[in-house]
């Protein structure tokens, strides 16, 4: 029996444009199953490059209506159909996020008729969408690939949500677009891995015509600094950490490490980078031709 349970980080940026990083877009793989969590700019070029195609994602979550973490939406649709998926999309979204979405396929319903008509493909089921909006709790329909989605605190934009992914005996949490908020503290309690979002206050100057100190301070308060970070390590006992969602997505990550580090956390650090690859239970980190062990 395959007990792996492996993370993938697509796109490790935020809405300012890195070639570095690409949009928000993470990858859960386990039980044959294969989750793909928002759908930020560039996610159909990161998935090809990791070695997947959306032609075989079984699941779509889009985590909130951040345009950053669902932009892509329908291009991940078209390149998916051009790489023969045969099967509906299923998507299931938090309900503003869902309407986003259902207006992008609708603003297209033309386009992809013509191109139904036209291009004469084997098949169009690919194309189809099943929307479906995302609660607290059990996401059904995964087989031996348990994810909970669970609310996290990113008011003003709100339903926001966090997942754990858990299979095998390893569990996942992923933190979502959130300030510190006690039920990803629950969630992350005793986690295998967990992977936040972070804030870098410290590398955001203010910049005249670009953000203000106003902004700055704003924007970090619906987000996480490594300094929150590497307590809600330390308070939930998770096993190892990683960053993602950089903000900047230029930043400094030897500096930011000195950071987390500094706060008080020791264990196992990961700043990701776009196409790393988590494994679990065996504790790899995949990246660039090289394997490391955590």
């Amino acid at each position: 029996m395959d007990n792996s349970l492996a993370f993938t980080f697509l796109g490790t940026g935020a809405p300012p444009v890195s070639l570095r990083r690409a949009g928000p877009s993470h990858l859960v793989e386990a039980a044959g199953c294969k989750v793909l969590v928002d759908c930020g700019s560039g996610v159909s070029q990161r998935l090809v490059a990791a070695g997947h195609r959306g032609a075989d994602i079984d699941l779509l979550i889009v985590t909130h209506e951040h345009s950053d973490h669902l932009v892509d939406f329908y291009q991940l649709v078209v390149s998916s159909w051009h790489q023969g998926r045969s099967k509906p999309w299923r998507v299931m979204a938090p309900a503003p996020a869902l309407a986003n979405m259902r207006a992008q396929y609708e603003a297209f319903a033309r386009e992809r008729s013509l191109r139904i008509a036209f291009e004469k493909r084997p098949d169009a089921t690919g194309l189809e969408v099943i929307f479906e909006e995302l609660h607290e709790g059990a996401v059904a329909g995964l087989g031996d690939l348990a994810i909970h989605a669970f609310l996290v605190d990113h008011k003003p934009v709100e339903p926001a949500f966090g997942l754990s992914a858990a299979h095998g005996g390893s569990r996942i949490v992923f933190s979502g677009d959130t300030r510190l908020t006690p039920s990803l503290e629950r969630a992350a309690q005793g986690c295998d891995l967990l992977v936040c979002e972070v804030f870098i206050s410290s590398q955001m100057p203010v910049v005249a015509g670009v953000r203000s100190a106003e902004t700055v301070a704003s924007v970090q308060s619906y987000h996480m600094t490594p300094e929150v970070v590497a307590g809600l390590a330390l308070r939930s006992g998770a096993k190892a950490l990683a960053l993602t969602h950089l903000v900047p997505p230029a930043a400094d990550t030897a500096a930011l490490a000195r950071e987390v580090r500094q706060a008080g956390y020791a264990g196992p650090l990961v700043v990701g980078e776009d196409l790393m690859r988590l494994e679990w239970p065996e504790r790899l980190l995949n990246w660039n031709g090289a394997t490391i062990g955590l």
